[in-house]
């Protein structure tokens, strides 16, 4: 009889598989979904915002030294 991670390294990272999400109750499910979810949106809106003072910079509209009080 083994278990799971016998004899892997401990050092490495894995990340689970998405297979085990699909198994756990629906509540936690949601939970889970919902996280994912709020990561992927903080994400977007980083890469919008980054994107939008790339822009900036770009055509001259906006100036991250000053907005930052240099």
């Amino acid at each position: 009889m083994s278990a799971p991670g016998i004899g892997k390294d401990p050092g490495q990272l894995s990340v689970p598989d998405f297979s085990a999400v699909t198994r756990l109750p629906k509540p936690l499910k949601a939970m889970v979904y919902l996280v994912m979810l709020a990561v992927l949106t903080v994400a977007g809106v980083g890469a919008l915002l980054a994107s939008i003072v790339v822009v900036g910079q770009l055509t001259g509209s906006f100036d991250v030294a000053a907005f930052m009080g240099r």
